[in-house]
């Protein structure tokens, strides 16, 4: 299968051209990943996967050093050379400069939510026309990422947000929670789904488990009662079954588990997406080791080769991508 999936993709590569696979143009496609402020080298990479997807941090705190005062350099960079190779980012906003919450950390809220207001409003302006995908804040349930509490981050950062993205782009798509799937987790996401779910477009989660099997069980499908709650039982009680599920974090440490367990959960959640209850896109954490050698979450070591990951991922998407594109791209469920 490995064989016959990287000669279709080399098939695709030479009529697609220098700038990736036929299929990777497609938004519709669920095949994502995180790369923080990516370069083209690293852009390069995820084109060459034919990876559609770009999960991408567009931090308050470096973008706008003072009030009023914007530095687009990296960010401009970033979405001129994603579009540039037919990728598709999704943009998570969130960390307060010193200036907007009294000189504190970037985990606490702003002082005064319309710096907030502005801040989304602004830079989703800009940007208008070339990302639709707008994250609100990462993680808010874990206290390191936002020290505020579930009515701060519904009131003051999702609705206040939404209201921004939509004021800007009314072609905009509100994404959130970015909760992380652990302690706690799911009073947090019944709390932001009862109270507020209209300010999403879609719901948005992160999950590390042992294996793949298990990321896939905990949001909701696989054993029953297994895993009580899980992220769809959760979406059932407060009337949000409808909303696509992305799974926006996932991955595996290979400072942890070996390269060839990292693939293989990587197969593991690749074919749960293909199936009718699984999450609508998945964006793995990471593209790229960091350098510290403890951090192996990447599918590509610090020189840029190649872990099995990448190689299952790209294989995968060649196995699975052309089919969708040449069907125009439609896929289950709503992918706003």
């Amino acid at each position: 299968m490995r064989t016959i999936a990287r000669l279709l993709g080399a098939v695709f590569w030479t009529l697609a051209g220098a700038d990736g696979p036929a299929w990777a143009a497609d938004p519709a496609l669920p095949y994502g990943i995180n790369a923080h402020l990516p370069s083209g080298a690293l852009l390069d990479r995820v084109a060459a996967a034919g990876i559609a997807w770009v999960r991408v941090d567009f931090n308050w705190w470096m973008m706008a050093p003072a009030r009023g005062v914007y530095d687009w350099a990296r960010t401009d960079a970033v979405v001129d050379e994603a579009r540039a190779r037919g990728l598709h980012l999704y943009a998570t906003l969130a960390y307060t400069p010193g200036w907007a919450n009294g000189g504190q950390g970037p985990n606490t809220p702003p002082v005064d939510p319309q710096d907030w207001y502005a801040f989304v409003f602004t830079t989703v302006s800009r940007y208008r026309g070339r990302v639709r995908h707008w994250g609100l804040w990462n993680e808010p349930n874990l206290k390191h990422f936002f020290s505020g509490s579930p009515a701060q981050y519904i009131d003051a950062v999702l609705r206040v947000g939404a209201q921004a993205v939509r004021d800007a782009d009314p072609e905009g798509a509100v994404l959130g929670p970015e909760l992380a799937q652990e302690d706690g987790w799911a009073p947090w996401l019944y709390a932001v789904l009862d109270q507020a779910a209209e300010a999403l477009d879609v719901v948005t989660v992160h999950s590390y488990q042992d294996t793949g099997q298990d990321v896939l069980r905990r949001l909701g499908g696989g054993v029953p009662g297994r895993y009580p709650p899980t992220v769809r039982d959760v979406m059932r009680a407060t009337g949000a079954a409808d909303k696509p599920l992305w799974l926006t974090e996932t991955g595996w440490n290979t400072a942890d588990v070996s390269e060839e367990a990292q693939a293989v959960y990587y197969a593991q959640v690749l074919d749960g997406v293909e199936a009718e209850a699984w999450p609508d896109k998945v964006f793995f954490y990471q593209l790229v080791d960091e350098p510290d050698s403890a951090d192996g979450w990447g599918i590509l070591r610090t020189d840029l080769s190649p872990k099995p990951a990448y190689d299952v991922y790209q294989d995968h998407i060649a196995a699975h991508a052309p089919a969708a594109a040449r069907v125009g791209g439609v896929r289950r469920g709503r992918r706003p």
